[in-house]
């Protein structure tokens, strides 16, 4: 957006925003006087919807600064008011992987009590732009069924900064500081929900109120205009007490988590680029009183990604781009009650290579064919997957198509009771069509998916035995309509996403509707800026048809559904001077008691009705966050 000519005073305040914002984050990576020109490139064959900048998620009215949250306004998405995890084109969570630089997040999401929307444990601001490939994603990102969200940090940052935040939820702070051709950045926060529960109670009764503790730092050198390195660790620390069922269970949570991320990128001369990566994970979880007074509940998982490619362009019209990874995982699970225990692990390991070419076959026909073969030790089972896409483009229109095939292994859980248990499969088809013009941008996609060997319980005459027997498929469109520059000092989005899904899978014996799927999910937001009052005040509305039942009355079926879920959300975002913002946010302003369908005959419901957010960010020192005159 720099070096753009500003064409209203939306566009003026959005970006007097993005700036001031980023000057408080540890991640700058923006210089003020820099100008990029960028060429046109053909529109991703894949279903990417918008490349979003953090501040864009950030001023979404009811995210309450979660990067999950307001990704839950795009197509493709569906509302999970109860757990606030990724559900994409009706696959459930564990289908929609996370990657920062190209690699691997083992556990994405915080860990939250029963009813409690998970937050994502990386801050939004990390990020130098956000993308979701809701469907059709290259095959350099393995083990997602319906979706990736590959997140990219900053590669620079230019001036030296120190901020302090605090809010109704914590306080924290940190600062980034320049030397040579590189930079370090550190920042600490700590979260307590003691204040927030105080005000707003909600259902459920804490015995310790959720805290979290984090800690992180990322180093970037850049030797040359040719090679960058990144280091990024982060550390946290998340501790609650609840009170469960009616039994009222002092349900007790600690859980330790540690993500190391480091890359290193460079262009060499002969046209090659190169790149090698390495992460690692580790999560530890421990829960007493977790189904049963007196029982322990301990997860142990820790998981090893390194990964290198090359790519380069062989001609004008050919780029060729291959790889190879491996992962190397391991998870232990205990449980004990009374004097029994039981223990399990299982080791996932595996490895995989990744070849795609890209071909202009003309000038405005551009196709991708790739292939990816995965191997896992513990079971002895290779896969191969291809995919292969179209996309054609005139002027500002495209047209898209992909074909391709996508696996994962099943739950670490499952695998525990049945190591030999074969990889899932999704086959997607997607095509779309979209206009992109001036801020404007609309964009039309209908699929299918199939689904073969899903984990399932199958009655073998004595008892219960876990195969890959199961299947399925979830088809639907999704529709996006976006505008920033038609209405002055408004910008709005409106998403929907029509989806059937069927599953014959786990403790479904039958093809049914998944307990989390909705037919219909849409959502609508407005930001307005006021120049004048130096803020941007947004609201959105999101909607979803009823989640599905099993009603006891009706056995066998799952066609039931409970109410519909609606909510509309508010956030303010304020600049009362060059250094401070104040952020306001709510979610389900009117107060509806949402469902998230039903168990036992008994509605699931959200820990609370909603949560609201206050927060203050300060810069200190000499740099300046924004200049007064740009209003």
């Amino acid at each position: 957006m720099l070096g753009l000519p500003v064409t209203n005073a939306q566009t003026v305040v959005s970006d007097t925003i993005r700036l001031t914002l980023e000057s408080l984050t540890v991640t700058d990576s923006i210089k003020l006087d820099e100008v990029v020109v960028k060429s046109r490139r053909t529109p991703p064959a894949n279903s990417r919807w918008s490349d979003l900048h953090p501040v864009e998620l950030v001023t979404v009215g009811g995210a309450n600064g979660d990067l999950y949250r307001a990704l839950q306004t795009l197509p493709g998405t569906q509302v999970q008011g109860e757990t606030g995890r990724l559900l994409v084109r009706g696959g459930d969570n564990r289908e929609t992987q996370t990657y920062i630089d190209g690699m691997h997040v083992l556990v994405p999401y915080t860990s939250v009590g029963i009813g409690a929307s998970a937050r994502s444990r990386y801050s939004t601001f990390m990020f130098s732009g956000i993308t979701l490939a809701s469907g059709g994603a290259p095959l350099e990102y393995g083990g997602a069924l319906s979706a990736v969200l590959p997140l990219e940090t900053k590669d620079y940052s230019s001036v030296n900064k120190l901020g302090l935040n605090a809010s109704v939820m914590g306080a924290g702070g940190g600062g980034t500081h320049v030397f040579g051709k590189g930079s370090v950045s550190v920042d600490l926060n700590y979260q307590n929900m003691a204040l927030h529960n105080r005000i707003y109670p909600g259902r459920k009764a804490f015995g310790r109120p959720y805290q979290l503790m984090s800690g992180a730092t990322q180093l970037r050198f850049s030797p040359n205009t040719s090679t960058l390195a990144k280091f990024y660790a982060q550390y946290d620390r998340t501790d609650f007490s609840t009170y469960e069922g009616n039994e009222r269970r002092h349900f007790t949570l600690g859980e330790n988590n540690v993500y190391l991320n480091a890359t290193l990128r460079r262009n060499a001369d002969n046209g090659w680029k190169w790149f090698a990566g390495a992460a690692w994970s580790f999560n530890h979880c421990s829960i007493d009183n977790a189904a049963f007074v007196g029982d322990v509940w301990q997860e142990h998982r820790q998981e090893l990604h390194l990964k290198a490619k090359v790519e380069r362009r062989l001609s004008t019209q050919l780029c060729l781009d291959a790889g190879i990874e491996g992962f190397i995982k391991h998870c232990d699970i205990r449980y004990r009650l009374a004097n029994s225990e039981y223990a399990g692990q299982v080791v996932p390991s595996s490895g995989a290579a990744f070849v795609m070419a890209s071909c202009y076959l003309t000038e405005q026909l551009k196709a991708e064919a790739s292939v990816r073969t995965d191997y896992w030790w513990q079971s002895n089972k290779t896969e191969v997957s291809p995919r292969l896409s179209l996309s054609w483009f005139q002027g500002n229109t495209a047209l898209s198509a992909v074909a391709g095939r996508y696996t994962q292994l099943p739950a670490d859980c499952l695998l525990v009771d049945r190591a030999l248990l074969k990889p899932e499969v999704c086959w997607q088809y997607n095509m779309g069509a979209q206009y992109d013009c001036d801020g404007r941008l609309a964009k039309v996609e209908i699929y299918y998916k199939r689904y073969t060997h899903l984990p399932l319980w199958e009655n073998s005459g004595e008892a219960f035995v876990l195969t890959s027997g199961g299947y399925g498929y979830s088809k639907g469109f999704d529709l996006f309509i976006s505008d920033r520059t038609s209405l002055k000092n408004l910008e709005y989005q409106l998403s929907y996403t029509y989806n059937i899904s069927r599953r014959k899978s786990e403790h479904y014996t039958e093809l049914t509707v998944p307990q989390y799927a909705t037919r219909h999910n849409a959502s609508v937001v407005f930001k307005w800026s006021l120049p004048r009052l130096r803020s941007i005040l947004s609201l959105t509305n999101r909607f979803s048809s009823g989640r599905p039942w099993h009603n006891p009355e009706r056995p066998g079926l799952m066609n039931d559904e409970v109410k519909p879920y609606n909510s509309l959300d508010v956030g303010l975002t304020f600049l009362p001077s060059k250094k401070i913002i104040v952020h306001a946010s709510a979610t389900n302003v009117l107060g509806r008691r949402n469902e998230f369908g039903r168990v036992g005959g008994h509605p699931v419901l959200a820990a609370s009705d909603h949560i609201f957010y206050i927060g203050v960010y300060v810069t200190l020192g000499k740099h300046v966050a924004y200049d007064v005159s740009n209003f």
